[in-house]
């Protein structure tokens, strides 16, 4: 699908890929800027000149969630790059129709802008978002909600980032443990931390088992077990897998505090989901 040859006339190589369109912004009255997920090239920028004008070829070819055929020249050494083409082959309309599914994909979207990096093919993080887009129109609320666990899991474990939760095999089997967020790991006496003071959780074992069951499975299959099990906490909450709820909070201060995002977004986005 990728292929790639030198443009004599621009100094740099013509580049043809699948691409994700993960955010569409205003770049001048007529142009856009459009970043991209690429399945061999990463996150990729095109401004798009004119492309809210009437007659633009680039009408309706792209939006967020899209699936396309890019055709880009790349730069070596700048971000951005020159779009020469682009072919939509998948709009997933599913999204435009459902308020719910439309949240669910724009953070998961911006979710995969802050962390992909520009240049550096992800196949792992390109297969769980286009994942995650097929099957959010189809999705229950409470469903939308396990589904952006599910990515925000597997996408810190595709880019390198996901927390060890190996036990110590020093220290006796216990149902809960101290969890150090910055170090990423548990804290035991046999593993001193580096830090004065770590802020920690206590994390139940349910936690730790969910988040491995979600990078053991794709997130259908999941879904698929999730309805099967029709599991309600004390509450009467949909809850299909124990720990759901503590996994949730746990995703949340983890990823505040090791890709620096805000935790308002995500905050808002999951109580619109079950609300």
């Amino acid at each position: 699908m990728t292929s790639a040859r030198e443009h004599p006339a621009q100094g740099a190589a013509l580049i043809k890929d699948e691409a994700l369109c993960l955010n569409v912004r205003p770049f001048s009255k007529t142009s856009q800027m459009v970043t991209w997920l690429t399945a061999g090239h990463g996150r990729v920028t095109t401004p798009v000149k004119g492309a809210q004008r009437p007659k633009s070829g680039f009408v309706g070819r792209y939006d967020v969630g899209y699936t396309c055929e890019l055709v880009f020249y790349a730069r070596e050494r700048n971000g951005v790059h020159h779009i020469r083409e682009c072919a939509p082959l998948a709009l997933r309309e599913g999204l435009r129709g459902t308020w719910r599914g439309a949240e669910a994909a724009a953070y998961a979207c911006d979710l995969t802008l802050r962390t992909a990096q520009p240049g550096m093919a992800n196949p792992a993080l390109y297969r769980a978002l286009g994942g995650l887009l097929d099957v959010l129109p189809a999705c229950a609320p409470h469903e939308a909600t396990l589904a952006l666990l599910w990515f925000e899991a597997t996408l810190l474990h595709a880019v390198g980032l996901g927390p060890d939760f190996s036990p110590c095999a020093a220290c006796p089997p216990a149902p809960r443990r101290l969890f150090s967020v910055e170090e990423g790991r548990f804290v035991c006496g046999h593993r001193p931390s580096r830090l004065r003071t770590p802020p920690t959780l206590t994390l139940h074992d349910d936690i730790p088992a969910l988040y491995r069951r979600f990078l053991a499975h794709p997130l259908a299959e999941t879904l698929a077990d999730a309805r099967a099990a029709g599991r309600r906490d004390d509450l009467g909450r949909p809850e299909p897998f124990p720990g759901v709820f503590g996994l949730r909070r746990f995703l949340g201060v983890f990823l505040s505090a090791h890709l620096d995002l805000p935790p308002g977004p995500r905050r808002t986005v999951l109580d619109l989901l079950i609300g």
